[in-house]
């Protein structure tokens, strides 16, 4: 015996056969316990070890690798701290020095290509040794504004102390001494260290050579910045193979932000005093031409007489309150006028490009009426629109939203909204200087008298009072803007600078090794349950329970390569009750007499070993037995039991002997057997004559137990024909080696037969699994005398 089963899982016999509580007699455990779900996948585990081993040790070689390709990761941190108010940004000064960025503007301008392609070039980043060992030939290692990126060789001959640069899988070329220049054709600046050059031999080193934006891009990645809400701290976070690498990456980084911070903020102040410093030159050249004029006017109107009562020289009569009262009109009709037309001037002079916008700010009815508050306060929007502008183009470019916003506004004011005030400040000039007209005209007969010079010297003194205002206030605002650049300070802090950590921040070695593991754990286990899943073999009994729809009358264990050994009880006693359990199911299936038919779906699944084991339980047990070797073209039971061939099975068939001379006495009591008999072509039809019925028949009425060892039932009719004669058939399916299609084929054959088929024997089963409860108890065995059993 060679092979083995798996747990008892019987389930109701086929329709065609019949059940043994049909007939009164016990009923082995069937499917009603629940089984454990982790016995079959650990039987097919157990089935595939090797497979399993080999595709666990596999993966653990591959993560081995993995952890040896993959490096680790190290992280270093630093904090700024963004302070956007400072003294200079006082609101209640007349210089404010607004935020140049939002919170979140800041993360932006981190990762801006200003600062990152600074980094990049600062630390020739753009070149990457394919050895990190040689990063230190590169110290100095520069390029000029054009070169050729790519991948390079430079062989370094030591003996003769010379370099050869070749790009790879390009025509560059290029060679020199100790002292020359490397790569000046591919646009490098490299003078390769003499240390390199001592020693023997060529020394071959690979690089590659990238554009500082790809580098760029590339660090950015390796960057983390976060700005905790309601916080003015920013915390950056870079990783890198490299811990001093990315150490000094990283301070770098932070000191080329607070760098570039503190230029943004003090051009923004700058571009401020830049503008007010336009203004002041031109308020100041408007006060140099109206005190000119005032002093012609004075240098002509010297020598001539005053008019009325001795009074100031210069200045009108205050007695007479007429006089007085023409003369204010008078005076301030002139300047109505005289603001208009200039008005008119700076229209006309603005429409040719020739005069400004600000010009009138100079005209007094603009800086001095009431009624010219909005024109004065759209000239200095203007103004503070002016100085953002200039300052945001320091930072983004025009087509940046904050810029074009920033234009859109100014060009609003100054097409729109300055041209409409003036346009409306001009036709209440029009109509006041209407209305002092009509007054005048009227004592004008009255006045005329009245010499001028004393309007005009008035009129000069207020122009040269406003210019001077405006002069000084331009002066004094100019002054603290240029103070303001000269103290401004940066937004940003540097709080913890970068260090170098110890440990990597995340290594990914045991991850890999464990994930190997575990993959290939599931992917062995996988696959070992996926080749159970199609394996057509039978080893499981809930295939012959739930797929063949047979009870299980027994299990025969799987015993050593060489067969059962004699001299061990306990296997003997394994196979004894193994085929005492076969018994006692065949016994109370059908009642005594017993004639039975035993076969298997193909050839070695041990159906002839348990015949004549069967044959001899059921002689021990007290029952007159026979035993047919019904397999007339390769039986082999004459050769277990020692009897002659002949005459057997065929020859009594033939007619050419007897049943006395057939039948056989052998060693053992009350047991009888029938040799197969001498091979005969017509073997097949003689099983299938009416001489096999009534063999079975006339055994059936002289012996209590009929066993026929027939032919597998894929050999052909021979099975089917005998297990008719018989009228009851034992299936014995070998585990791991009998096909689950092939037995349910030639059980659909049976099924139409007047067969009743008792159910399967297991054969060659292991105890354990599914199969572990099929096993019998030790101890309590029987002696080898009382018992006997055929082993091989």
């Amino acid at each position: 015996m060679t092979d083995a089963p798996r747990p008892l899982n019987i389930v109701p016999v086929r329709p065609a056969a019949l059940s043994a509580s049909s007939l009164g007699g016990p009923v082995l455990p069937g499917p009603s316990v629940p089984r454990p779900p982790y016995e079959r996948p650990f039987a097919a585990i157990r089935r595939y070890k090797w497979l399993v081993f080999g595709i666990l040790a596999f993966a653990v070689i591959c993560g081995i690798v993995a952890t040896r390709l993959v490096k680790p990761l190290y992280e270093v941190r630093a904090t700024l701290l963004i302070e956007p108010e400072t003294a200079v940004g006082n609101t209640s000064g007349p210089i404010r020095s607004p935020d140049i960025l939002s919170s979140s503007a800041w993360v932006q301008l981190v990762r801006s290509y200003r600062i990152v392609d600074a980094v990049v070039r600062k630390l020739a980043l753009y070149v990457r040794p394919d050895n990190p060992a040689d990063l230190g030939i590169f110290s100095g290692f520069d390029i000029s504004d054009r070169f050729l990126p790519g991948k390079y060789e430079v062989a370094i001959d030591r003996v003769k102390r010379r370099w050869h640069l070749a790009q790879v899988g390009g025509a560059l070329a290029d060679s020199g001494g100790v002292a020359d220049s490397v790569g000046r054709r591919a646009g490098f600046r490299w003078a390769i260290p003499a240390s390199a050059f001592d020693g023997n031999g060529t020394r071959k080193i690979k690089f590659t050579v990238s554009t500082p934006r790809e580098t760029a891009v590339d660090l950015m990645k390796q960057l983390s910045v976060e700005v905790p809400e309601q916080s003015n701290f920013l915390w950056l976070r870079f990783r890198g193979q490299d811990p001093q690498l990315a150490q000094l990456t990283l301070n770098t980084w932070v000191n080329e932000y607070v760098t570039v911070a503190s230029e943004l903020k003090k051009r923004n102040v700058v571009e401020f005093a830049h503008i007010l410093s336009g203004q002041l030159r031109y308020a100041e050249s408007s006060l140099r031409d109206a005190e000119r004029a005032l002093e012609n006017f004075r240098v002509h109107t010297i020598t001539l007489p005053s008019e009325g009562a001795p009074v100031a020289p210069g200045l009108e009569m205050t007695r007479d309150p007429a006089l007085k009262s023409f003369f204010d009109q008078k005076i301030a009709y002139d300047d109505v006028r005289h603001d208009r037309e200039a008005l008119e001037k700076v229209i006309a002079g603005v429409k040719s490009g020739d005069t400004p916008w600000e010009a009138v700010l100079l005209i007094p009815s603009v800086a001095a009426n009431p009624g010219a508050e909005a024109l004065r306060n759209a000239f200095t929007q203007l103004h503070a629109k002016q100085a953002d502008l200039a300052a945001k183009r320091q930072v983004y470019t025009d087509q940046h939203p904050a810029v074009q916003e920033v234009s859109t506004s100014i060009r609003t004011l100054q097409t729109q909204t300055i041209p409409s005030l003036v346009s409306q400040l001009l036709v209440q000039l029009r109509e006041r200087e209407g209305e002092y007209n009509q007054r005048i005209t009227s004592a004008s007969r009255e006045m005329q008298s009245i010499p001028t010079r004393t309007i005009e010297e008035m009129r000069l003194r207020r122009a040269v009072a406003v210019s001077e205002g405006l002069y000084t206030t331009l002066k004094s605002r100019s002054a603290e803007a240029e103070l303001a650049a000269a103290s401004a300070t940066p937004d940003v802090t540097i709080l913890d600078s970068a260090v170098a950590p110890l440990r990597p921040a995340r290594n990914t070695a045991p991850s890999l090794l464990l994930l190997a593991v575990l993959g290939g754990l599931g992917a062995a286990i996988t696959l070992a349950m996926l080749l159970d899943a199609f394996d057509p073999k039978i080893r499981y009994p809930e295939q012959v329970t739930d797929e063949l729809g047979l009870s299980i009358a027994g299990a025969i264990p799987r015993f050593p390569k060489g067969g059962v050994n004699s001299r061990s009880p306990e296997q003997m006693s394994q196979l004894i009750e193994s085929i005492r359990t076969v018994r006692m199911h065949i016994q109370n299936a059908t009642g005594i007499p017993v004639s039975i038919a035993v076969s298997s779906p193909s050839p070695n699944d041990g159906k002839s070993f348990v015949s004549a084991n069967l044959a001899m339980s059921f002689s021990d047990a007290g029952f007159r037995t026979v035993l047919v070797d019904a397999d007339t073209r390769r039986g082999v039971l004459h050769e277990m039991f020692g009897i002659p061939l002949e005459p057997g099975l065929t020859e009594f068939l033939s007619g050419t002997a007897g049943m006395d001379a057939a039948v056989r006495a052998t060693e053992h009591e009350r047991l009888w057997i029938i040799s197969r008999g001498r091979k005969q072509r017509t073997s097949p039809e003689l099983l299938t004559s009416a001489q096999l019925p009534a063999l079975a028949a006339e055994l059936r009425d002289r012996y209590d137990v009929v066993v026929f060892d027939t032919p597998p039932l894929a050999a052909g009719i021979d099975a089917f024909a005998i297990a008719t004669a018989a009228q009851n058939l034992l299936l014995v399916l070998r585990v791991g080696e009998t096909e689950r299609r092939m037995a349910a084929a030639k059980l659909e054959l049976v099924d139409r037969l007047p067969v009743s088929v008792l159910g399967a024997v297991l054969n060659c089963v292991e105890y354990r699994d599914e199969f572990e409860y099929f096993r019998y108890s030790k101890g309590y065995g029987t002696d080898e005398a009382e018992s006997t059993a055929l082993v091989r």
